[in-house]
């Protein structure tokens, strides 16, 4: 998921306070125009001229040039200022937040203020703050690292690279016990002054709320309206935190999150929650960051009190919060794309609820809006990293391979590759047979966070092949490595992912002791509802509802789990006890969420078995479509092990319609797809038996 850059609580506006002058400045100060008061002071002309004072004529001659500069300056000054036109920008212009000059000596406002800002200035819909992206692609242009300090040089250099219009800056300076916090907008091409606020405050603890009232003025000199200031403008101590030390911390891991270093950013997100147990925003990163690691109970736990929390958070961090909540502690997909649709509407230059509905779309088989909302993040952000991996997965659902590997390479070559991209490139690689490329992109992420997942690409790619003896190795390797890094959740439903897989292939028994197995490991919900699923699929209906029971009784708000797990698993009871009608209506139910894509996706699964099901009502015509319906979207099929039996059902269903002809082309297609299975699968010896009937 893609998260939100962070917007800290903005301080409660302080008390007014004088302005203070630094003691040194970069900035062009405009002139002081003329007071009326002083050009009342002036002296009287006097027709006596002292001795060696210029005469009448010379003085005219002065005074008139000066006159003149000292009229020019008070128009442009006027002009300048006193109109105040110049300083407004339009919605359309983008803003570069440069880090703040520390002098003071405290490091707990290194990072701190700029993430404080950043939160005040996001919650706005009229400013366009510059997306950290494009600026790690200027930096790299410019041969600094992506992490290069933004001073105002390095800012400005950047605004004159992208035709940025305007740039902020800010400084906080000690004075005596107190704190001068002074905020400056500049002109982004010429380093001129469009704005300015100071503020002096009496101690650290009133620092965060006289921020916020500058923050506040500052975006009505630059061109909000006053109702839109006031409505979005949530202090940043009720936004975020009034604990400095919490809002360093959590500025930390947020940048770390923001890299995809979720792994690195845990300790700095669990200290910021620690020091703030009320930080809503620190919960909600923790909790994204916790599920991306596959540590779902712990995520969804950090997510459940941010949601609590949610009154303590920005409007827009408010939309973050509750979508994400739905998405991953209720699994419903509907309320979060309409979070999203609510978000886009309040922040339509946001690319967020673009990239995540992208995701979402896809989860319930919307491929095409999925690809849609992918390529609108992607034109407003060209840098945004989720936008390729949401339009590489989307193409490849699509079953458009070429683009999807084009639009993977391209996010490679350019450094902005996320999981999505590596696993289009795996799936692609073995499609394709190209096991060197498979193993090239397994190398590629040894050592990261990355490379969990895809070894379980490769587990299940090599069960799709029928190289079960190495898959089950592979397996093997990839649950230690999860519950190395304390992913026993993820570890545990992947086992079951397994289980199901032994089931179709025939290994009942060995079916039925993994799926002990994992709820052994794991007794979180999706571990319970897909191993409910995966024995229902090895004959073990009584089990089967038993789990599913329970489950409807002890989350009934889980969509996931109530309206795809649980409707997956009866069908195959029902399935079981030859209730096939029942059976039929129960998959029908899920025809909304076919051929969806993802970790909470039904696949190809709903119409894989419908297929099963007509296939034992002797309905060869009807079994032949749905079978066929999986092979017609490859994409989405991929490594599921339902793709290479489908030939083989196939085959099954032409058999029941008396086509012998296509019956043996379907059952080549699946020896084909099988040509280095291991002999000794029971599903394999099957098909060759009936295939040598067929001869």
């Amino acid at each position: 998921s893609g998260s939100i850059p962070a917007v800290p609580d903005a301080p409660q506006a302080p008390s007014a306070s004088r302005p203070i002058a630094p003691a040194h400045s970069s900035q062009k100060q405009a002139p002081a125009p003329p007071s009326a008061a002083a050009m009342a002071a002036a002296p009287a002309s006097s027709s006596a001229v002292a001795p060696g004072a210029p005469s009448n004529r010379k003085l005219f001659k002065i005074l008139i040039p000066s006159a003149a500069v000292v009229l020019a300056l008070f128009l442009a000054w006027h002009i300048f200022f006193g109109s105040g036109k110049s300083a407004k920008l339009t919605e359309k212009d983008s803003v570069l937040l440069a880090d703040f000059v520390n002098t003071t000596g405290d490091p707990v406002f290194d990072g701190t203020l700029k993430q404080a800002l950043a939160v005040q200035l996001e919650q706005s819909p009229y400013l366009n703050i510059v997306p950290e992206s494009k600026i790690r692609e200027a930096l790299r242009f410019m041969g600094k690292p992506p992490d290069e300090r933004l001073t105002n040089d390095v800012a400005r250099e950047i605004c004159q690279r992208q035709g940025i219009k305007a740039m902020l800056t800010g400084t906080i300076a000690s004075l005596g016990n107190h704190y001068v916090v002074t905020l400056a907008a500049l002109n982004g091409a010429t380093g001129d002054s469009l704005a300015r606020e100071q503020v002096e405050v009496d101690s650290k603890e009133q620092v965060l709320k006289s921020l916020d009232k500058a923050a506040s003025s500052l975006r009505q000199k630059m061109g909000e309206s006053l109702a839109s200031v006031q409505q979005f403008a949530t202090p940043l101590e009720q936004a975020t935190t009034s604990s400095l030390e919490a809002l360093q911390a959590f500025s930390l891991g947020h940048e770390q999150h923001q890299q995809m270093q979720d792994d690195v950013a845990l300790p700095s997100l669990q200290k910021a929650v620690q020091l703030d147990p009320n930080f809503a925003m620190a919960y909600a990163t923790m909790g994204v960051a916790l599920s991306n690691l596959g540590r779902a109970t712990e995520g969804a736990e950090a997510l459940k009190k941010a949601y609590e929390l949610r009154d303590r958070a920005s409007e827009r961090e408010k939309l973050y919060i509750q979508a994400h909540y739905y998405d991953e502690v209720m699994l419903d997909p509907e309320k979060t794309l309409a979070v999203y649709a609510e978000w886009r509407q309040t922040y339509p230059r946001d690319t967020i609820p673009y990239d995540n509905a992208a995701l979402d779309s896809s989860s319930v088989g919307q491929s095409e809006k999925a690809l849609d909302f992918a390529s609108q993040a992607h034109r407003m952000d060209p840098q945004d990293r989720y936008a390729y991996d949401n339009m590489a997965g989307a193409y490849e659902a699509l079953n458009r391979f070429d683009e999807a590997r084009s639009i993977a390479e391209e996010a490679v070559a350019k450094k902005l590759d996320g999981s999505g991209s590596r696993f289009v490139l795996v799936d692609l690689a073995y499609m394709h047979g190209d096991r060197a490329a498979s193993e090239r992109q397994t190398e590629a992420v040894k050592g990261t966070s990355l490379e969990p997942f895809v070894m379980f690409f490769n587990a299940a790619w090599q069960e799709a092949e029928g190289r079960v003896n190495t898959s089950r190795e592979t397996w093997k390797q990839t649950r230690q490595k999860l519950i190395s890094v304390g992913a026993k959740d993820l570890a545990a439903s992947l086992m079951t992912f397994e289980a199901y897989d032994d089931a179709l292939l025939g290994y009942q028994d060995q079916a039925r002791q993994k799926a002990s197995q994992a709820l052994e490991l794991a007794n979180d919900t999706d571990t319970r509802g897909e191993a409910a699923f995966a024995l229902a699929a090895a004959g073990e209906a009584e089990k089967s509802s038993t789990l599913a029971a329970a489950l409807q009784r002890d989350v009934p708000d889980n969509h996931f789990i109530q309206a795809l797990l649980i409707p997956e698993a009866r069908a195959m009871q029902q399935f079981d006890k030859n209730s096939l009608s029942e059976a039929l209506s129960t998959l029908e139910s899920l025809r909304p969420y076919e051929l969806g894509i993802g970790p909470r996706s039904v696949g190809v699964t709903p119409v894989f078995w419908r297929g099963m099901v007509y296939l034992k009502m002797q309905d060869g015509a009807k079994a032949a479509a749905e079978f066929q319906r999986v092979l017609d979207h490859r994409g989405v099929a991929g490594f599921a092990l339902e793709y290479p039996l489908a030939h083989l059902n196939l085959g099954r269903a032409f058999v029941l319609e008396g086509d012998k002809t296509k019956a043996r082309t379907a059952y080549q297609d699946f020896f084909a797809a099988w040509k280095d299975a291991d002999p000794d699968i029971p599903i394999l010896k099957t098909a060759k038996a009936e295939y040598e009937k067929l001869k």
